[in-house]
């Protein structure tokens, strides 16, 4: 589940990065106004990517990792909440929710994985 989760976290960061680049006309698809710097949308595509990485590193070693799912866990629930409140206010797009509930589903997976290990122990 957490290699699953590391690939979705890469395809999208270098997916999205890469459209970026091809196209900047990609943000009005989505409800998104073309930002007029790409620092934000950068820095947060480099972040997901690196999440991927610590994903990978969970799903080598699940048991011992603790620490990573636990953030692992509040970081799949913030990536949702934030963009669905974006939603409600109508400045993103229902394609934007439905990429995002792919991690709300990740995090609550991640929960149920973190309170399994936890009984373990």
């Amino acid at each position: 589940m957490f290699l699953a989760a590391a690939i979705w976290n890469w395809t999208l960061a270098i997916g999205f990065l890469a459209l970026s680049r091809i196209d900047i006309n990609y943000f009005p698809a989505t409800g998104l106004a073309i930002p007029n710097t790409m620092l934000w949308f950068d820095s947060f595509m480099g972040l997901v990517f690196v999440f991927g990485i610590g994903f990978y590193i969970v799903s080598k070693n699940v048991k011992e990792n603790h620490g990573l799912i636990q953030m692992a866990c509040f970081e799949k629930v913030i990536v949702f909440i934030i963009p669905l409140m974006w939603f409600f206010l109508g400045q993103a797009s229902i394609l934007v929710v439905g990429f995002v509930t792919v991690d709300l589903i990740f995090g609550l997976l991640f929960i149920e994985d973190l309170m399994a290990i936890r009984k373990l122990i």
